[in-house]
């Protein structure tokens, strides 16, 4: 009854129109003022320590590293760079926006940060272009999506700090997917330059590759300067997010010189307020799973899929459709806090590796991030657009679907995204 009171309050407040953050705060709270199982100040302790972890250093200091980035326009070099490799094709200037999105993704980490910097600068050519305004709209929502699955990806930071897991294995399993889902978008942007009439043409983009690749070289060397170091020992992907900090600051003050001093406080605010705001969903989010634990509710799960199966592939099916329907409801990083306990639980209880069970969960959450209702991307992408959320469903389909189809391939064939991290983590 007491779990049951723990989720129903939770679930009556999203309905209330609550702040995620403060409805994962107020079901703890009314479950230890109702149960008195344990003392009120332990709300407190457990807020302080589920964020009270090294890794989790690395959240703030990758989220100001692609907004010092996205504040310097490294988007606009990567286009340039991806529409002169590519717009000699039919849909080429389409492919460049998804393309550019996994080079970005490599920087920022964020699905809303590669959202707006790569759809917003490409968002005006597509449309000239004839691709159609909710088209371009829906396609910028679903690029935005390679963002956190691409590293650095600090969905996967989250994951690693909750579970133990490795975070350098992490990122080198996204690589696969996120370039998969990339190809897939690509794909798309083909036939349906085909199916509108627009015309395949060689730019002058095209001419200056040489110097496009130049130009953008700097920002080509972020994700080189980050894996590299954390597959040769160099640093921890904590440290890492330092370094990219640097990293941004050296190559956007004093080599392109696309920010100065003064836009720095700015930068910086920003960062501060959006990391502010994910470590108190963390925070709260701790708190909500540790009472859930304590309700042994992780156990009572097992049982639950062990009364309907035991086939673990039958498992990974309906944790993904739950985990779908969740990523549409609720915000990444609180749908993970939430159920990463107890999904680990039964993925060990099954046989199922960490890591791979990890990449699953990253994967099928941060779909979320291009479904409405809760969308982040997709609210980015519209907002830029000036279009409404109904207008891009149909457009959006075919997008989802390829990166569904990407889904229950790493769900079912764990080597995709297992053999990188094998190979180069021995």
């Amino acid at each position: 009854m007491s779990l049951t009171l723990l989720i129903i309050t939770f679930f009556v407040m999203l309905l209330l129109d609550i702040p995620i953050a403060f409805a994962l705060a107020s079901a703890p709270i009314v479950y230890l003022l109702v149960y008195q199982n344990f003392p009120p100040i332990l709300m407190t302790q457990l807020m302080f320590s589920g964020v009270d972890s090294f890794v989790f250093l690395a959240v703030p200091f990758f989220i100001l590293s692609g907004n010092l980035m996205e504040s310097g326009r490294i988007s606009d070099r990567l286009i340039k760079f991806s529409e002169a490799l590519l717009d000699r094709f039919t849909g080429g200037l389409a492919m460049a926006c998804a393309f550019a999105s996994m080079i970005f993704a490599s920087i920022s980490g964020s699905g809303p940060a590669t959202t707006a910097a790569i759809g917003g600068a490409i968002m005006p050519a597509l449309i000239e272009r004839g691709y159609g305004r909710e088209w371009t709209v829906a396609l910028m929502a679903s690029a935005g999506v390679i963002g956190p699955i691409i590293p650095p990806s600090i969905t996967m930071v989250i994951y690693g700090a909750m579970t133990g897991t490795s975070i350098g294995a992490l990122f080198l399993g996204g690589v696969v997917p996120g370039i998969m889902i990339g190809l897939g978008l690509m794909l798309i942007s083909y036939f349906h330059a085909k199916k509108v009439g627009v015309v395949k043409r060689r730019s002058s983009a095209s001419a200056n590759f040489l110097k496009s690749f130049l130009d953008a070289g700097w920002a080509l060397g972020m994700p080189v300067v980050i894996l590299g170091g954390i597959l040769g020992g160099v640093f921890t992907p904590t440290e890492a997010s330092v370094v990219s900090v640097v990293y941004a600051l050296v190559v956007c003050l004093f080599i392109y010189k696309s920010l100065t001093l003064r836009d720095l406080p700015a930068i910086f605010k920003r960062s501060v307020v959006t990391s502010s705001l994910v470590m108190i969903i963390l925070a709260n989010a701790a708190a909500f799973a540790w009472i859930l634990t304590a309700e042994r509710g992780p156990q009572k799960v097992i049982l639950l899929f062990q009364d309907i199966t035991t086939n673990k592939y039958i498992v990974l099916l309906i944790i993904n459709f739950l985990l779908l329907v969740l990523g549409c409801l609720i915000d990444t990083t609180s749908a993970m806090i939430m159920t990463v306990p107890t999904l680990v639980s039964l993925g060990n209880s099954m046989g199922i590796d960490p890591l791979h069970l990890g990449l699953v969960i990253c994967i099928n959450l941060i779909i979320g991030m291009a479904t409405p209702p809760v969308g982040f991307n997709v609210f980015t992408a519209c907002a830029i657009g000036k279009v409404e959320i109904k207008d891009i469903v149909k457009p959006i389909l075919p997008m989802i679907i390829i990166m569904l189809v990407v889904l229950l391939i790493v769900t079912y064939v764990p080597d995709i995204v297992l053999f990188l991290p094998r190979l180069l983590l021995r």
